[in-house]
């Protein structure tokens, strides 16, 4: 049971952390709310992102570095 609750724990406060993220980055805080913590059975620690409109992608790709190209 203690490694449900640390796990949940962990969980709830990435999930928060990533809400606050989405919302800085002009992501409505009724859509930033898909976000949500997950542990499974097996007590492993999870979050859920759920689905965001395409333009909520975009501003959230908008936000992230850009992708390093590779060369082949």
């Amino acid at each position: 049971m203690d490694q449900y609750k640390s796990a949940l724990a962990e969980a709830e406060h990435t999930a928060e952390l990533l809400r606050a993220a989405l919302q800085r980055a002009g992501i409505p805080e009724h859509e930033a709310t898909q976000v949500r913590p997950l542990v499974t059975s097996k007590g492993r620690a999870y979050v859920e992102i759920g689905a965001l409109p395409v333009g909520s992608a975009v501003k959230l790709l908008n936000t992230l570095p850009p992708a390093s190209e590779t060369t082949g």
